[in-house]
């Protein structure tokens, strides 16, 4: 269960009203997507803000919309009823130059009925000179109400100031809470579009945080999570669906959800590669791994809807890993695990070896068997007789220095045979390791 000791503020409103804008105007950076296509935002995101010596947590919802009938739509305002039900402050944005809007109006008589206390926030208010101005949004019946412009930053601080006042004055949260600590680790879930993200987010911590639809990409933005797992403080994050490069136009939403998804990836420990089970792995999904390998990164891959193999499921399993061992050759020591993102079959499974890669990535190698695991590769294959040592520089991911005789450098055949003879007494399996020449 996801408990968290700071004072929750949602940020909701109608779509386009700069919401997102303002989300990252107070957390201060640019975690929520920015742009002028009307529900940009579809999954709640977190952030923290200070103010003073407060510190607080802040929610951007999606836009909230009345009559739409999809089975998006309905999934993501029930993502944003959990935000305003979950929150202890609403500040509630509308436009400026929108004074009397109906859907304004129908928030207004919602925020009414939940009586929860909240600011009304009158944004994109750059050029206001007079507080009777304002007078039209006197009828939404919100006591304190701020003229800001997000983009600005134009009265922000007064509008920080009244959170703050009004977060004093709601009791202490009670529940458990989070560690302080950092995060033990720092995990990211990628793929590509509708492989089942979304749902294996949402299984894993027990509650629709993040949107999951039939429609592919309905994930843009990054969506950070905390759990426990094995006494493990874990930050999740899932991400937008990555597509090939030729198939995203530039400046679109699209464009910007890849770039969060490389970000999230870089910024990630560890990063379980979700593929859909029944359409095998693509030659994207293999350069993820690539990727996630060359950066250092832990991995771990999960085949996703074995629910729906039926009584084949035991030779989908056999026929895949064949598959895989064939098509992977070049992260042999990648963990797959078989997993039902919808049924929550093996996902217990996944975050084991999840834990299993992040031990793993924290192996220190003695000394002694360093030099016992060279001795033994020297023996067994010529091209190394130039190699006098071998010790570790780092972990997580492991590093080794080795120091040669003479200029010579080795072809990368000898140096995958000195990582295998190392990999035999150290599997270390979902990480890589670099074995660096001096």
């Amino acid at each position: 269960m996801i408990t968290k000791a700071l004072k929750t503020v949602a940020i909701i409103g109608r779509p386009n009203v700069g919401k997102s804008t303002l989300f990252n105007r107070l957390v201060g950076k640019r975690v929520a997507i920015e742009t002028e296509i009307a529900g940009t935002t579809r999954d709640r995101l977190y952030g923290r803000a200070t103010w003073g010596k407060t510190e607080f947590e802040i929610v951007d919802v999606a836009g909230i919309e009345k009559g739409t009938k999809s089975e998006i739509s309905t999934s993501i305002q029930a993502g944003v009823e959990i935000a305003i039900e979950s929150a202890d402050l609403i500040v509630f944005v509308t436009d400026w130059f929108e004074p009397d809007n109906e859907s304004d109006k129908k928030i207004a008589r919602m925020l009414r009925k939940i009586n929860k206390p909240a600011i009304l926030i009158v944004n994109k208010a750059d050029n206001i000179e007079r507080i009777s101005d304002l007078k039209t949004f006197d009828r939404l019946g919100i006591t304190d109400l701020f003229p800001v412009s997000a983009i600005s930053g134009k009265g922000t601080g007064d509008l920080l100031d009244c959170i703050v006042k009004k977060l004093k004055k709601i009791p202490k949260k009670t529940e458990k809470t989070l560690s302080d600590k950092k995060y033990d680790i720092k995990l990211s879930i990628v793929g590509r579009p509708n492989v089942g993200k979304s749902t294996l987010l949402n299984n894993i911590i027990g509650e629709k945080r993040a949107v999951v639809s039939s429609e592919a990409g309905t994930t843009r933005d990054t969506v950070d999570v905390n759990f426990f797992h094995k006494g493990l403080n874990i930050q999740i994050k899932d991400t937008a669906g990555l597509r090939r490069p030729g198939k995203i136009e530039k400046d679109t939403i699209e464009s910007f959800s890849a770039l969060r998804t490389e970000r999230a990836l870089k910024e990630s420990d560890i990063a379980v590669l979700l593929i859909d089970g029944q359409e095998g792995l693509v030659n994207l999904e293999a350069n993820i791994l690539g990727i996630g390998k060359e950066s250092g990164k832990g991995l771990v891959l999960a085949v996703n809807k074995i629910d729906l193999m039926g009584d084949k499921k035991e030779v989908f399993i056999a026929r895949t890993i064949h598959y895989l061992q064939t098509e992977l050759n070049f992260v042999p020591w990648l963990p797959v695990v078989f997993i039902s993102a919808d049924s929550g079959e093996n996902i217990n499974i996944l975050l084991n070896q999840v834990v299993a890669v992040y031990e793993n990535r924290k192996t220190e190698i003695p000394q002694d068997k360093l030099n016992e695991i060279l001795e033994t590769a020297k023996a067994g294959n010529t091209q190394l007789e130039n190699f006098v040592s071998m010790k570790q520089k780092t972990k997580n991911p492991p590093a080794f220095e080795i120091k040669l005789s003479g200029h010579k450098k080795p072809h990368p055949t000898v140096m995958r045979y000195l990582e295998n003879k190392l990999r035999d007494t150290y599997p270390l399996n979902g990480t890589p390791i670099f074995l660096d020449l001096n």
